[in-house]
């Protein structure tokens, strides 16, 4: 039986061994298929079967596979998008700024600007914290200087990275960035362009949506997003500048009731009826992003779909105990001072009375309190 295969990846063709994944094949000859996390979720090695044989190994979209998981199993042509070879850059916060409740704008200014296509992602690095995966995106207007990135970053209580936003990472923070990587980034195309999505996943959606825009203003674009509730849609600014620019259709929508231009209810209950010429991207949360690839290759529409899946990196119950010594709690970014000027009003300084604060020793718990808090973190342990 014959070990050996040819593997042709966009024209050229080399040896491979029978049983290697389509990425260690091609990297035994010196092609690197673009490619990150290896085990199957970021998507940024999907590449299409021209010919062949391939195992899929449950990776499968219509011709497409994961270069990480399919194998060869003989003679195969394989082909992909070519993007921007992944790199790193140093840089550091240059600001930061609530846009809701929960979520905040981050811009990292670059010592030297990075090439990415509109709807990839980067790894991300705060000097002292472990790295994260961002979309870069735009402010509302669409602007972005060439040496920016700019993150939508959730804060989650228990997060290790976003949960030190405004605390121990502040403007002038070093950061380190390495990518871009991601296979939803934005692609011409003559069919109805559908756009989705919930939360954060906003981020690569919008960056994508403005693009379309910028390269073909007349093109058929409906967009959907969705939130838990009304303050979750911090993007309503970008919406109406979708809306002045010729999208066809733009929805936000609210699980906890609508009103006004907002509907009750999920995206999906939005999503138009789908045909063979559509192009969708989906991002956010993996339930959104798998229900709404489902229904568009059902419909044989191509998808392009960024699941934000967690860290399953959470701060120890140790760490959350010496926060609670350390300083106050705090329920959302408005509670930050270094976010408040743009939630709240200024003073006469130009800062509001949260700012006024932010270099004023944290004030300590007192200890009840803290070993009530102590025990109810312990029962979520």
């Amino acid at each position: 039986m014959a070990s050996k295969c040819n593997l042709t990846v966009n024209g050229r063709t080399v040896r491979a061994n029978i049983g290697e994944t389509l990425v260690d094949a091609a990297m035994g000859a010196w092609i690197a298929v673009p490619h990150d996390c290896c085990s199957g979720q970021c998507e940024t090695c999907r590449v299409r079967v021209v010919s062949g044989l391939v195992d899929a190994r449950g990776t499968g979209e219509g011709d497409t596979v994961l270069a990480c998981q399919a194998m060869l199993l003989g003679d195969a042509v394989i082909a992909y998008d070519e993007v921007p070879e992944a790199t790193r850059r140093a840089g550091h916060v240059a600001a930061m700024r609530a846009l809701s409740r929960d979520v905040v704008e981050v811009i990292v200014e670059l010592r030297t600007p990075l090439e990415y296509l509109p709807g990839q992602y980067v790894s991300v690095t705060f000097a002292g914290f472990p790295a994260r995966d961002y979309s870069p995106t735009l402010r509302w207007d669409g602007t972005r200087a060439a040496h920016e990135l700019i993150f939508h970053i959730r804060m989650l209580p228990d997060g290790i990275v976003s949960s030190e936003l405004g605390r121990d990472i502040r403007p002038g923070h070093r950061v380190e960035v390495r990518g871009p990587f991601g296979h939803a980034f934005f692609r011409r195309g003559d069919g109805v362009m559908v756009l989705v999505a919930g939360g954060t996943g906003w981020a690569p959606i919008w960056a994508v949506a403005h693009e379309a825009v910028r390269a073909r203003p007349r093109r058929d674009i409906i967009v959907i997003v969705g939130a838990r509730d009304l303050d979750g849609l911090y993007m309503r600014d970008s919406l109406d500048w979708l809306r002045d620019h010729g999208a066809r259709e733009v929805i936000a929508t609210s699980r906890q009731g609508g009103g006004g231009l907002v509907r009750t209810g999920r995206p999906t209950n939005y999503l138009p009826l789908l045909g063979p010429s559509d192009m969708v991207y989906v991002a956010g949360a993996p339930g959104l992003v798998d229900s709404v690839k489902q229904k568009a290759l059902a419909a044989g529409a191509f998808c392009f779909a960024d699941p934000f899946l967690p860290s399953e990196q959470r701060m120890s119950f140790m760490d959350r105990m010496a926060r609670l010594l350390r300083a106050p709690g705090r329920g959302s970014v408005r509670d930050v001072g270094l976010f408040a000027p743009q939630m709240a009003g200024e003073d006469g300084a130009g800062r509001s009375a949260a700012a006024r604060s932010v270099n004023r020793p944290a004030a300590r718990r007192p200890l009840q309190e803290t070993l009530f808090a102590a025990r109810r973190l312990m029962r979520r342990e």
